[in-house]
């Protein structure tokens, strides 16, 4: 890790953590989609009956709906796709109810899925809310010096930075909240699977929930031993 790194997500997770709790792994998914029947990938409700297109292994399926959803390269596939893929029988069921209040494309680059000793949760950064200072707007004049004395300080700034990093200044972690919780008691299991996606298959964490619904994370990760990790660090074994 570089001085131009990022705050990491355990550094993000740790700030929610509550008494006694305990962060087992944490790891950043700005994007997620879905695969529950009766909607496509965006969570919005399916027209297409054959745009499904997130299928994990033996699941069924196509690959139209990521296409779609998802930004595409030359090549006529999604260059990414989504970091975590939520998938259940239906709208209502325990993973849909969990998340369908986020915007799938919505979140910050920081937005983060972490697995505790109690419960897995999804934070992001903590919404700001604008002051209004109750000062009348200043004139054209007035704002067009302001944004020259800004420019000044800008050319004449020697300040070194290192990606989001200032030389001089901390670096602290953004404030975080959680924005959904998923408690340690509707958590069936946690384990290494294969998910298709792009037109292949990949390997993802799997959460799996007691209703049969659950979440993937691929978290743009081909290499299955990082998931194998996970796995033995969702057993609370380090």
């Amino acid at each position: 890790m570089g001085f131009a790194s990022p705050v990491g997500p355990a550094t993000h997770a740790r700030q929610v953590m509550e008494p006694g709790e305990r962060l087992l792994w944490a790891a950043f998914g700005p994007e997620f989609a879905y695969d529950v029947k009766g909607l496509d990938a965006l969570g919005e409700p399916q027209r297409n009956p054959l745009a499904r297109g997130l299928e994990a292994v033996g699941r069924g399926g196509s690959s139209i709906a990521l296409e779609w959803a998802f930004p595409v390269d030359e090549a006529g596939l999604a260059a990414r796709g989504p970091d975590v893929i939520v998938f259940g029988d239906g709208p209502g069921c325990h993973a849909h109810d969990g998340v369908r209040h986020l915007a799938p494309k919505g979140g910050s680059r920081a937005r983060t899925w972490a697995l505790t000793s109690t419960r897995l949760v999804v934070l992001d950064v903590r919404p700001t809310k604008r002051e209004n200072t109750g000062k009348p707007p200043t004139s054209l004049l007035r704002r067009t010096i302001g944004f020259g004395k800004e420019l000044v300080d800008i050319v004449t700034d020697r300040t070194k930075r290192y990606g989001e990093h200032l030389e001089g200044v901390p670096v602290t972690a953004k404030p975080m909240a959680v924005h959904s919780t998923f408690q340690a008691s509707t958590i069936a299991g946690i384990a290494v699977a294969r998910r298709r996606t792009q037109r292949r298959t990949r390997p993802c964490l799997r959460v799996s929930f007691v209703d049969g619904s659950g979440i993937d994370l691929l978290l743009g990760v081909d290499d299955e031993s990082v998931f194998e990790w996970m796995a033995t660090l969702s057993r609370g074994e380090r």
